[in-house]
């Protein structure tokens, strides 16, 4: 006879009590309590088909807060859909659309779409410091058509003491897409491309 272990008896009455008590009439609303029912769920080992039964109407509530904003120039070859930023690696990155099958540059040559990520750490409307990547790119030579979605990223380092990493702090954040150019400045506007600005935070 296979006996199971102690711990899996315990884990399963745990999982039992967490999983299997009824939501409160503020958890069904999908709030703070139903957010902390969840994580409770999954420390206590539950099944995706658990927490599906148990969490699945929460997919039909649609919160809006704060809104990034894009700003388009020429957006026809290639644009930035969203950003954001990694604090705990230091590092912002957004997505760069490719949409078009040439004007890059003839495979392997191509080129490069640059972002600079400016950084406003104590919201003075002061962009303080600001950081350069990029993502090489070409002519397409595959079969298959555009759009594709690659990623421009890049490590903050030497941040001025206003962005106090860890610290829960809220920044303002700019990212400026611009193909073959590098931007100069964090208010340069490419001709090819868009900005996006959003808020980011300073999580440990």
């Amino acid at each position: 006879m296979t006996r199971c272990p102690v711990v899996s008896v315990f884990r399963s009455l745990a999982l039992l009590l967490v999983v299997g008590a009824p939501l409160t009439a503020a958890a069904q609303v999908c709030d703070d309590n139903a957010r902390t029912a969840y994580q409770n769920a999954v420390n206590a080992g539950a099944t995706e088909s658990e927490l599906e039964a148990q969490f699945g109407q929460c997919r039909g509530t649609v919160t809006q807060s704060v809104v990034a904003t894009s700003t388009n120039f020429n957006i026809f070859y290639e644009k930035m859909n969203s950003c954001g930023l990694h604090p705990q690696q230091r590092r912002p990155a957004c997505d760069v659309e490719i949409r078009q099958v040439g004007g890059y540059g003839a495979f392997p040559a191509g080129s490069n779409e640059f972002v600079r990520f400016c950084f406003d750490c104590d919201l003075n409307g002061v962009f303080e410091y600001s950081v350069v990547g990029s993502v090489h790119v070409t002519n397409n030579i595959s079969p298959q058509g555009p759009s594709w979605y690659h990623s421009a990223n890049a490590v903050a380092a030497n941040t001025p003491a206003t962005c106090a990493w860890g610290s829960g702090r809220t920044i303002r954040m700019r990212a400026i897409l611009s193909w073959a150019a590098q931007p100069a400045s964090c208010t340069s506007k490419p001709i090819w491309g868009n900005w996006i600005d959003f808020q980011a935070r300073l999580d440990p």
